[in-house]
């Protein structure tokens, strides 16, 4: 029976990931758009925070892959960049759970700029790249959807996992 959970429960999470990447593709108003969180990274770091022994690195690299092609982007640049937000999170889980919702968002905002920082870095060494004060205007939305995507994924992993 334990098998059996557990294929559902990677089930589940590969769900997640592909509704996250529909997220991060789906086009909003201009307006909202510019604060449109990055729906994978936020998803990548809950599951490394809740589940450090089954999701991890190695699921940032595969994940960051598949965003790679969705985005038609050089690959492996999301790749590497959703592994070391991956290594982040797994070496601060610990500090991490044990803050309160608002810290937990301030740290997945930090997280995520770094995504961002390196997935911009990478891509400079390949084209050049214009970054302006807009290009940070997502991390804005991460701190403030943290809280949610936490919550709804936090009950969806006790349902299913």
């Amino acid at each position: 029976m334990q098998a059996k959970n557990d294929s559902k429960g990677s089930l589940i999470i590969v769900l997640t990931f592909a509704i996250a990447m529909l997220m991060n593709v789906m086009p909003l108003p201009a307006v909202i758009a510019m604060f449109k969180p990055d729906w994978v990274a936020l998803v990548l770091i809950y599951w490394v925070m809740a589940l450090p022994s089954r999701i991890g690195v190695l699921y940032g690299w595969l994940i960051g892959l598949f965003v790679d092609v969705l985005y038609g982007t050089l690959f492996g640049i999301h790749a590497i960049s959703l592994a070391i937000v991956a290594f982040i999170i797994q070496m601060i889980y610990h500090r991490l759970r044990l803050f309160p919702r608002w810290k937990q968002a301030i740290n997945a905002a930090v997280v995520v700029g770094i995504h961002r920082l390196l997935v911009a870095t990478l891509s400079g060494l390949v084209e050049p790249v214009h970054i302006d004060m807009s290009y940070w205007y997502p991390l804005i939305g991460v701190a403030l959807f943290w809280p949610w995507v936490f919550i709804l994924l936090r009950d969806v992993r006790r349902k299913f996992c």
